[in-house]
């Protein structure tokens, strides 16, 4: 119990506050009353814990938490926020790639599932943008799982 004091201070806090300002409305304060907040509120805590508690384990659930709460907000109030699948894909590799800079974990899936994850969030303006070199494009769009299949058996039977 003594080691989750910051989790558990953090969450009451936030959702302490978080209900205040919904019970009474108050309205310069109105954009912490989504349904998102408390998503946020859990996310910021796991990483306080994970931080300045130096529970390392904690990094990987917070970014998870904390990326998908500011996604699910960020898609009903910012316009430009893309609402494709390769988002939360993005978010999971972020927390994968800082969970592997605090030494619990590998960082080339973090790598790996980042690239596929800008690849095919921004697939439709790279098509676009290269629509001179449209034959090879298109030519890499039909073959292309074939090739991550193979650095994928590649990876699996290689002996270091």
């Amino acid at each position: 119990m003594k080691k989750n004091r910051l989790f558990i201070g953090i969450l009451l806090i936030g959702f302490g506050l978080y209900y205040f300002i919904s019970k009474w409305q108050v309205p310069s304060l109105n954009i912490f009353t989504y349904w998102t907040t408390p998503i946020l509120i859990t996310g910021i805590a796991l990483l306080v814990q994970a931080f300045k508690g130096k529970e390392t384990h904690y990094v990987f659930p917070g970014f998870i938490v904390l990326g998908f709460g500011i996604h699910f907000y960020a898609i009903t109030h910012v316009d430009s926020w893309p609402n494709h699948w390769s988002v939360l894909t993005l978010i999971i590799s972020i927390g994968m790639l800082f969970q592997s800079q605090r030494g619990k974990g590998d960082l080339l899936p973090g790598i790996l599932l980042f690239i596929m994850s800008l690849f095919f969030l921004f697939n439709e303006k790279l098509t676009t943008m290269l629509s001179s070199l449209q034959s090879q494009v298109s030519y890499f769009q039909q073959y292309w799982p074939v090739l991550i299949a193979l650095i994928g058996l590649y990876l699996l039977f290689s002996k270091k």
